[in-house]
């Protein structure tokens, strides 16, 4: 029986191989609609049970946009950031890795959901992103 969600498990349900996006990987993100997570890179996060390098779920139903326009969203400052006037953190790119699944838009909602509640379910709570960027 499977007791925990990771990126890995994702992979083998088609999520996406994680990009490195401090490496460049931005380039290879598509501006396509789906499903995303941010991966810790390098560290589990421990939850109220057990580990996972799972830190954000999340969706992207912009057409044109998509994933990449997401990325930008988390990993590029906003101008009010720039200028030191931080209106919320902002997660840094050299610690996060990005992944996703393309999906047809009515089957988007559905799948977040999915993967947030079997999240709970082996971890005790939502990713630690989801937590914190409500």
């Amino acid at each position: 029986m499977v007791s925990s969600m990771n990126s890995k498990d994702l992979q083998k349900r088609g999520f996406s191989e994680p990009v490195d996006l401090s490496e460049g990987g931005r380039t290879q993100v598509p501006a396509k609609i789906g499903v995303y997570v941010i991966v810790r890179k390098g560290k589990e996060i421990d939850y109220p049970m057990g580990k996972s390098d799972i830190v954000k779920i999340g969706k992207c139903v912009e057409q044109g946009k998509g994933f990449s326009g997401r990325w930008q969203q988390y990993f590029s400052p906003a101008p009010a950031q720039v200028e030191g006037k931080q209106a919320k953190s902002t997660p840094s790119c050299e610690l996060h890795s990005f992944s996703w699944l393309e999906l047809p838009e009515n089957q988007i909602k559905q799948m977040e959901k999915r993967l947030l509640n079997e999240f709970v379910r082996f971890h005790g709570q939502y990713p630690a992103y989801n937590l914190t960027h409500k």
